[in-house]
């Protein structure tokens, strides 16, 4: 890896950075890291969200260096991402980051102290919450003489407990090295955080842990779920002309992985240089919104790209449906109108489908059947948030069969998905009517 002077990147340096990333995959995005000038400046430039996901798709024990490299507040970002189940830590999802941002700090000055940086400002309650998980702690100002079960303890260096491990292998090395550092860094510190653990009820500590992670993910675009929610409605009946204030993050290079030449792809080719990160911050927040609202693992891939290509679908639709299929209506759409207002447009055309289907079912009454795959379309539709059965791009010879049902439901991405969707009802309106007639 080369060395270079730890400076910030020029945007030029950032957006030729950013396009190599778009294009890479898996290793190679490691391996354009750290063949840069300056590997560390490349890492503190992207979104720490992104940059998660690079590691993720890397594999953590290839990419430990570029957690290493990250800065303290990047680090704090991949725990939250990748160690909270719902509202409650899960203290071993944590460990591995741990360990990551650890090795080599014993054997390296400046990795030591880029580790201590991000021991010094990861969040008290989410060492607390760790701790609390995986060491049993033995007061000897009450028991002087502890009957300790497990071969892995320690004394701590005031004397004043019998540290316990209630983990091994690799999880206790990470523990006992985080402890280490600790005493090492503050002894009265890391007095006080083992008191806090044998004595502190954990539910406060949690609550403020999940404050701070909140409020990080809400500078990155992450919306709570209530605000995830209000994407999937209809839009407000005044028009707005004007950008929400976008997400704090730097521009990053998830998205450009994503482009096809789709509608929103040329409308946002289009924006005024200045323009486009502010847009690009509101897509990304548009993502978040469904991986939100779809309660959508951070650590599986495959979903959080296919929410982020959901995200774009609603846009297409809505700039679709703005601009009348005309590219230059559609790009003035998107300079002038919210990202969010696009994306409900977007979602309103689907809700359309959606108010069709529900009529069609309630006057076919709960027995009627339609044959595959009108039925499981109608299903699809049915739903809290309406859905796309591929099944309806089966050749017409394959409808009634096995083969037109056996497809997942999914989010609307295309113009094509609402015309299939809107003649598979056609196709059920006119069986009712010959029902009925």
């Amino acid at each position: 890896m080369k060395e270079g002077r730890e400076r910030a990147l020029g945007r030029q340096e950032l957006d030729a950075a950013r396009a190599a990333l778009s294009r890479a995959r898996g290793r190679q995005r490691l391996d354009l890291i750290l063949d840069s000038p300056n590997p560390q400046a490349v890492v503190r430039a992207l979104p720490a969200d992104e940059l998660y996901l690079a590691i993720r798709d890397i594999g953590l024990g290839d990419a430990a260096v570029l957690v290493q490299l990250a800065s303290a507040e990047q680090f704090k970002v991949f725990v939250d991402l990748d160690a909270w189940s719902g509202d409650a830590l899960d203290p071993r999802k944590a460990l591995p980051w741990l360990r990551a941002a650890r090795a080599g700090s014993h054997l390296d000055p400046r990795a030591a102290a880029r580790w201590a940086r991000k021991l010094a400002t990861l969040d008290r309650e989410v060492l607390y919450l760790v701790l609390r998980s995986t060491v049993r702690l033995h007061d000897l100002e009450q028991d002087p003489d502890p009957e300790i079960q497990s071969d892995r303890f320690m004394r701590s260096p005031e004397g004043k407990f019998i540290v316990e491990f209630l983990v091994d292998g690799t999880e206790y090395l990470a523990v006992r090295g985080l402890l280490d550092d600790l005493y090492a860094e503050d002894p009265f510190l890391a007095a006080r955080l083992l008191s806090a653990v044998r004595w502190d009820l954990p539910s406060e500590l949690q609550e403020e842990a999940l404050r701070w992670r909140a409020g990080r993910l809400s500078d990155l675009g992450h919306p709570t779920l209530e605000e995830a929610l209000s994407w999937f409605a209809r839009p407000p009946k005044a028009p707005a002309h004007h950008h929400a204030e976008p997400p704090a993050r730097p521009p990053g290079f998830f998205l450009a992985t994503l482009e096809r030449g789709s509608v929103l792809d040329r409308a946002f080719a289009a924006l005024a240089p200045e323009d486009k990160d502010a847009v690009e911050a509101q897509i990304v927040a548009a993502a978040n919104a469904i991986v939100v609202a779809d309660a959508v693992d951070p650590a599986d891939l495959d979903a959080v790209r296919a929410a982020f290509e959901s995200a774009r679908g609603y846009l297409d639709l809505g700039l679709d449906g703005l601009s009348g299929g005309d590219d230059a209506r559609a790009a003035e759409a998107l300079a002038t109108t919210p990202v969010k207002r696009v994306f409900q447009e977007g979602f309103v055309r689907v809700l359309e489908l959606a108010w069709r289907a529900r009529d069609l079912r309630k006057r076919a009454g709960e027995e009627a059947r339609f044959g595959a795959p009108i039925d499981e379309a109608l299903a699809a539709l049915a739903g809290k948030r309406p859905r796309y059965f591929p099944g309806v791009e089966a050749p017409e010879a394959e409808w009634g069969t096995i083969a037109a049902a056996a497809h997942t439901p999914r989010h609307f991405r295309t113009p094509d998905d609402l015309a299939r969707t809107a003649a598979a009802l056609d196709r059920a309106e006119q069986r009712l009517g010959k029902r009925s007639s």
